[in-house]
């Protein structure tokens, strides 16, 4: 693959990252942009982009609020049903399932200890069977 390959791929998987833990393009998009402007020179393409913009995601949705509840209408109704999870346990979904981030890594970024990160993460996997996303 070439370098222009590795960073469009670099790119989309932040985006598509930012986009599940806001539920917002705007904000996912903003958030992408932090993880480049944190990125070193060159090493756009490994997982520093992609956790500095899932870190960006997380604290720009808190600017807002309600939007991080409402799942994007073209994701399919299992992505969807994301959305309907606390943010917190969203948050150690895609970060350790969907993204495939070690426990201490989400320690760091979500800012509890690998304990809670498990505990959001088993949450959402308890609840996850029973919810019950809206069709289009």
């Amino acid at each position: 693959m070439t370098a222009k390959g590795k960073i469009s791929k670099a790119l989309d998987k932040a985006y598509r990252a930012a986009s599940m833990l806001t539920g917002s393009t705007e904000v996912a998009q903003n958030a992408v942009l932090d993880g480049i402007a944190a990125s070193e020179f060159g090493n756009i393409v490994d997982d520093v982009l992609i956790l500095e913009a899932a870190k960006s995601a997380i604290q720009r949705r808190a600017d807002f609020p309600g939007q991080s509840k409402q799942a994007p209408s073209h994701l399919p109704l299992e992505l969807q049903r994301l959305f309907l999870l606390a943010p917190i346990s969203r948050d150690a979904f895609v970060l350790r399932v969907l993204l495939r981030i070690p426990p201490a890594t989400c320690s760091a970024v979500l800012h509890l200890t690998i304990q809670e990160v498990e505990e959001r993460l088993s949450a959402a996997f308890q609840e996850l069977p029973f919810l019950q996303a809206r069709s289009s």
